[in-house]
C-alpha cells in the first residue's frame, strides 16, 4: 500500500493560532487585530458546527441503539430519506474532519490478512444494508513480538500497519432481506435462514433491523478490520485445528483399539473402556470450546482498547474534530494571504506555502486542504479573487466587521 500524505493537520487548533501570534513581524495593534479575528471566526464556526450537531443528532435519534426518549414514529418513505439524509450528512462531517473512504474491495482485503492478534474472524459484508468505512491517518506501530524465527526464545521487533482513527456507519438488512439474496446464490430458505441466525447470533437481544450502529476506534490493525463488526464469528486458525485434530485423533483411536480389546476379555472392563472413552471425547470437546473462550477474550480485550465512542457520542466527536480543522484551514489560508500580500498567492503557491510552513515548524508533512481554506473564506466574504487567479483577503479590521455581522445575522434575521 502506497502512504499518502494526511490531510488531517495534527496539531491543536489554539497551537497554531499562539504560534502564528508569536510571529516577529507583527506590530502590537496588527497582533491584537489578528487574535480578535480569530476569536471571533472560530467562535462563528462553533456555533455553525452546533447546529450542524443538533441536526445531525436530530436524523439519528429514530435509529439510535441506546435511545431512553420517545421517538417521533415516520412512514416508510420518510424513514427513507431520514435515513438517507443521515448518510449524506456523515459522509460531509468526515470529509470535513479530512477522514478518507475506505472502499469495500479494500476491506475485503484486510480482512484477508493475517491477523495481528492471532484471531480467525469471519464477517458477512453483504448482511449489511448500510456500509460506511472511513479511516484518518495510517502509520506504522512497533510491537516486540515472539515469533517462528527466533524458534519463541525471544521477542523480536515488528512493525505493523495500523489506522489512527477508524469510522463505521452499519445497519443491517432485514433478515427476510438477506434470506432471500442467499436463496438467489442457491441455499434453500431453511439453509439461508439458518445462515443469518448464524451470522447474528452474537446480536443482543434488544437488536432490531432499524437501528443504526456509529463506531470509532483507534490504533487499529489493519489486518483486524473484521475483529469491529458486530456479526463477526470467531472460528479455530487451521494451526489450532490441526493441534486438535492430532491430539483428539490420537486419543479417540487409542480409545477405540481398547474398547475393541475389552470387548475380547470381558464385560466389566468393556464398561471401563467405554466409560474411558467418552471422557476421552468429552475432553476434545472441552478443548475446542476452551480454545474459541480464548479467542473470545482476546477479542473482547482488544476491543475494549480500541473503542474510541459509540453512536452519539461517535456524532459529538466528529463534529468536534471536523470544527477543529475547518477554523484551522481557514486561519492558515487567511494569515498567508494577509501576511504575504506582496507576492501574489495563487491557489497553487498557497498550498506549498503552507505546506512548507508546517513542515518546518511543526517536522510533519501533510497535504492541506488550501481549496477547503479558501472556499470558507469566499463564504464569509473575506476572500478577494483578481485576473489570473490571485487571491487577496479583506484587512483584518474589516474582516473581523464581517464576520461580526454573520453573528448579527444569526440572531437578528430581521438584518439579513
Amino acid at each position: 500500500m502506497i502512504e499518502t500524505k494526511e490531510r488531517f493537520i495534527p496539531i491543536g487548533r489554539q497551537d497554531i493560532v499562539d504560534n502564528l501570534l508569536a510571529a516577529s513581524h507583527w506590530n502590537s495593534d496588527e497582533r491584537q487585530n489578528f487574535n480578535e479575528f480569530c476569536k471571533i471566526f472560530i467562535a462563528l464556526y462553533h456555533y455553525k458546527f452546533h447546529q450542524y450537531s443538533e441536526s445531525l443528532k436530530h436524523c439519528y435519534t429514530p435509529f439510535n441503539p441506546d435511545n431512553d426518549i420517545i421517538v417521533q414514529e415516520h412512514n416508510d418513505e420518510d424513514q427513507k430519506q431520514v435515513l438517507q439524509q443521515l448518510n449524506d450528512e456523515t459522509v460531509k462531517l468526515l470529509n470535513k474532519g479530512n477522514y478518507d473512504a475506505l472502499d469495500k474491495p479494500a476491506l475485503e482485503k484486510a480482512m484477508h490478512a493475517d491477523s495481528y492478534y492471532g484471531l480467525n474472524v469471519y464477517v458477512d459484508l453483504d448482511d449489511f444494508e448500510q456500509l460506511v468505512v472511513y479511516y484518518r491517518g495510517s502509520s506504522m506501530m512497533e510491537e516486540y513480538k515472539r515469533t517462528w524465527a527466533s524458534l519463541f526464545f525471544k521477542k523480536e521487533k515488528i512493525e505493523i500497519p495500523i489506522y489512527k482513527r477508524l469510522f463505521l456507519f452499519l445497519k443491517f438488512k432485514t433478515e427476510d432481506e438477506r434470506v432471500k439474496e442467499l436463496v438467489a446464490e442457491g441455499e434453500t430458505e431453511k439453509k439461508a435462514r439458518k445462515l443469518v441466525k448464524k451470522s447474528r447470533k452474537n446480536l443482543p437481544e434488544q437488536f432490531s433491523e432499524e437501528h443504526i450502529f456509529l463506531k470509532l476506534f483507534k490504533n487499529l490493525p489493519r489486518s483486524d478490520l473484521e475483529m469491529l463488526f458486530p456479526n463477526q464469528q470467531v472460528r479455530l486458525k487451521l494451526f489450532d485445528k490441526i493441534r486438535l485434530a492430532v491430539t483428539g485423533g490420537g486419543g479417540t483411536i487409542f480409545g477405540i483399539i481398547k474398547i475393541i480389546t475389552a470387548a475380547v476379555i470381558n464385560p466389566i472392563t468393556l464398561i471401563a473402556s467405554a466409560i474411558g472413552f467418552i471422557i476421552i471425547i468429552f475432553r476434545q470437546i472441552m478443548d475446542i470450546f476452551t480454545q474459541k473462550t480464548k479467542y473470545m477474550v482476546t477479542l473482547s480485550r482488544n476491543l475494549y482498547f480500541h473503542t474510541l465512542d459509540n453512536n452519539f457520542g461517535v456524532i459529538n466527536h466528529l463534529v468536534d474534530v471536523a470544527e477543529e480543522e475547518e477554523a484551522k484551514e481557514a486561519i492558515l489560508a487567511y494569515y498567508f494571504l494577509y501576511t504575504q500580500a506582496d507576492k501574489n498567492h495563487t491557489q497553487q503557491t498557497l498550498d506549498r506555502e503552507i505546506e512548507k510552513y508546517i513542515e518546518e515548524k511543526y517536522q510533519v508533512a501533510i497535504d492541506f486542504e488550501v481549496s477547503d481554506g479558501i472556499r470558507k473564506l469566499r463564504e464569509e466574504g473575506i476572500l478577494i479573487e483578481q485576473e489570473g487567479g490571485v487571491l487577496k483577503v479583506v484587512d483584518l479590521k474589516q474582516a473581523s466587521i464581517i464576520i461580526d455581522e454573520k453573528w448579527d445575522k444569526f440572531f437578528n434575521p430581521a438584518n439579513s
